[in-house]
């Protein structure tokens, strides 16, 4: 009876994977080092974008999701702007 309750204990268990890259046009996507993910809808579109900040210069890049939430897809970025101005947050 233990072994039972051992195996489906173990079934119940999330089982993670190894990490794989998030690609943006077929290439992993690449910032640096130390990036800060965020995932939002920035583009009010209804999709989540990914938004991921730069350690390296302190610039702020936006993957526009083109794909459905389930199985995000992402083809370029652009860098996040106010007042006409790159967004640059302090970096050391």
């Amino acid at each position: 009876m233990m072994l039972l309750s051992a195996f489906c204990l173990f079934l119940a268990v999330p089982r993670f994977q190894g990490p794989y890259p998030v690609l943006s046009g077929g290439v992993p996507i690449d910032v640096g080092t130390y990036s800060i993910p965020f995932v939002a809808d920035w583009t009010q579109d209804g999709r989540k974008d990914l938004i991921v900040g730069q350690f390296d210069s302190g610039f702020v890049r936006c993957y526009p999701n083109v794909g459905p939430d389930s199985a995000p897809v992402f083809d370029g970025f652009f860098y996040l702007e106010a007042s006409g101005e790159r967004i640059r947050l302090p970096f050391s």
